[in-house]
């Protein structure tokens, strides 16, 4: 019995000291330090926005947020969108590691600290809040001290400006257009795919057409490479048999240019003495001049004594004067 009661004593005092710690952790709101709470009021859209997700400063992770809720004015209909978030307290630090350590949201939002909703992923359009200091911006605070949690001033970030052109834009129209252009592209492709499929058969047949050129090209090539042959053959025979003729007549080619120069010698020879009888004053040249003149005489004797004969042919018997 005593050592039942000493167990359960012992159960006992473990579980007030974990209810003690688990109370002190979540009064600290953290496991490893106090947490700050803070609302950001968006008057626009916060879509992809979802509790748990992540507060950064410039991309460092320094809370989460806590709820989403919306505020709607009753006589504007004016609506908000105030976020509470849970932000480590400590995580600004003023001057390096070993500096000041800003834990007031409100003295952080004096210093210029401002919250804009950024796009986490463009594929699953989850987005975040970002912090940043802004020294300068306007600080609009749309609780206007009614809020017991402090607010942090929301800026505009490129993001809604995007969604208000994109609700702006007409989407209609511009999915009919599209729908009309990939029409027209639709329509740009059969009309070309049925001239690639033309082309492609006329290269097919050109194709054939070359080939069959080629082929005939070929088999004409082998003829003439065939001929070339016979032709290079003869052509070799030939000039054998002329070599061997020109060496079985080169002796008598020898002797007949031999005779022929001889002869070519006489008759140069022959030549210079006919010059010498036929040169002017030479003797045999005025013997002759003699007997060709003579003959000259006697032929026009001859002529006239025929003439004679053929007016009087009894003038050889009966004779008669000539005739003056």
């Amino acid at each position: 019995m005593k050592r039942h009661a000493l167990l359960t004593g012992a159960f006992v005092m473990g579980a007030t000291v974990l209810l003690v710690a688990a109370v002190l952790m979540l009064g600290s709101g953290g496991l490893f330090g106090r947490s700050l709470r803070a609302v950001v009021y968006f008057e626009g859209s916060v879509r992809g926005l979802y509790v748990g997700a992540p507060v950064t400063f410039r991309g460092v992770k320094v809370g989460e947020v806590d709820d989403i809720d919306i505020d709607v004015e009753p006589t504007t209909l004016a609506t908000r969108i105030p976020v509470s978030l849970t932000i480590r307290a400590g995580s600004i630090r003023m001057g390096g590691p070993e500096g000041q350590r800003l834990n007031s949201i409100p003295d952080l939002v004096q210093r210029g600290l401002r919250a804009r909703l950024v796009l986490q992923s463009v594929v699953t359009g989850q987005t975040s809040i970002d912090l940043d200091l802004k020294p300068g911006s306007p600080a609009r605070l749309l609780a206007a001290g009614r809020s017991r949690i402090p607010e942090i001033p929301a800026t505009r970030d490129r993001l809604d400006a995007l969604l208000e052109q994109l609700t702006t834009l007409p989407l209609n129209d511009l999915l009919g257009d599209v729908r009309k252009t990939v029409s027209s592209l639709n329509q740009a492709l059969q009309a070309t795919q049925g001239h690639v499929g033309q082309a492609s058969e006329q290269l097919v047949r050109t194709a054939r057409q070359a080939e069959q050129t080629l082929a005939i090209g070929a088999t004409a090539l082998q003829a003439v490479q065939q001929q070339t042959r016979s032709t290079l053959a003869a052509v070799e025979s030939l000039s054998k048999r002329s070599e061997q003729v020109l060496q079985d007549t080169a002796p008598e080619l020898q002797g007949s240019l031999r005779s022929t120069r001889e002869a070519a010698e006489a008759a140069r020879t022959a030549l210079g003495q006919v010059a010498e009888l036929t040169a002017p004053g030479a003797p045999v040249r005025a013997d002759l001049e003699g007997a060709v003149r003579d003959l000259a005489l006697a032929a026009r004797n001859l002529r006239a004594l025929s003439e004679r004969l053929e007016r009087k042919p009894n003038a050889l018997l009966f004779g008669g004067e000539p005739e003056p």
